[in-house]
């Protein structure tokens, strides 16, 4: 596969393109986002894909720094069930409240590809396939965001 981009103008496009990457995962998805509301991974197909990774093995991962956990926990139940299934392979942090401003957000594929979204209030975007170079210093920043973000108990919780 060669390195391929897409400018992304509307939600269904950007629903698209997050299915395509979600598919391509093979080893750790990383997860900027504000709420997840936008990335509807609730849904059906996303949360099937998202099944598939961490049913794969053991050493899958799902990571993500999110501003605010509420609509996670709240309206997102069926995802939160496999979050709770798979606790050991999926850990959230929250971003803390010095860098809420910040309004992009992105879903990374194993260094390799991606589905960034430059304001979370607009649809436009980019497909990112199979660029590692590209992707890189969009990982490096994941990782400075996950270090400086807050650890919570909300996959923890008894009951999940």
């Amino acid at each position: 596969m060669s390195p391929a981009y897409a400018l992304l103008t509307s939600e269904a496009a950007y629903r698209q393109a997050l299915d395509q990457v979600l598919g391509q995962a093979k080893h750790e998805i990383l997860v900027f986002d504000r709420d997840l509301r936008t990335l509807q991974l609730d849904e059906k197909t996303r949360l099937a894909a998202l099944a598939d990774l961490l049913q794969a093995d053991d050493s899958r991962r799902i990571r993500m720094v999110l501003h605010d956990l509420v609509p996670l926990e709240c309206h997102a139940p069926r995802l939160m069930q496999l979050f709770a299934r798979f606790s050991h392979n999926v850990s959230v942090r929250q971003c803390p409240g010095s860098l809420r401003h910040l309004a992009d957000t992105h879903v990374l594929i194993d260094q390799r590809h991606g589905v960034r979204r430059f304001h979370v209030d607009q649809p436009r975007s980019a497909l990112i396939l199979d660029d590692p170079t590209y992707i890189e210093p969009w990982w490096r920043r994941f990782e400075e965001l996950w270090e400086a973000s807050l650890p919570n108990s909300l996959l923890s919780k008894p009951g999940l």
